[in-house]
């Protein structure tokens, strides 16, 4: 019976340790990006590094809005989408036009080193580019984990 006891606890401790371990939340801010598509609504549901000091918003003449947060040490997190309507939501384009226009206005998709040895990465996740700019290498792991985060939802 002991036996049994301290094998439950073992288990049931193992459990603790494994989800506190894996948790993504430990270092980010949950964001729900919420905009329509056609006629569906949805959410892109991301956990960004938490700590930004500002937000800002930015529209480019091509309908590309992108959302820029910044941090203290100069690093920026930001998602980027083709808005074609000046609407409270945003209306995404979801075209091969319009992420050409997205990557036009915040760089290709990869990854790479600023020559002042940050780092920057973006990817394409559904009709958004995700992304950070001037992150220092010790950091790029949590930033990497926020883009990896991300997902889509029915709104």
């Amino acid at each position: 019976m002991i036996q049994k006891i301290q094998l439950r606890n073992l288990l049931l401790l193992a459990v603790v340790v494994a989800t506190s371990s894996c948790s993504v939340m430990r270092d980010t801010d949950k964001l729900e990006y919420a905009y329509a598509e056609g006629v569906n609504y949805r959410k892109l549901v991301i956990a960004i590094p938490n700590g930004f000091q500002s937000e800002s918003h930015h529209r480019d003449e091509n309908g590309v809005l992108t959302r820029i947060f910044h941090y203290r040490d100069g690093s920026e997190f930001f998602i980027a989408c083709k808005d074609k309507e000046l609407n409270p939501i945003i209306a995404v384009e979801r075209t091969a036009t319009s992420v050409n226009e997205l990557k036009k206005s915040v760089g290709e998709e990869g990854s790479g080193k600023h020559s002042d040895g940050t780092n920057w990465r973006r990817t394409v996740r559904d009709c958004f580019i995700i992304g950070y700019d001037f992150v220092e290498p010790a950091r790029a792991k949590i930033f990497d984990e926020a883009i990896h985060s991300s997902k889509v939802r029915r709104g």
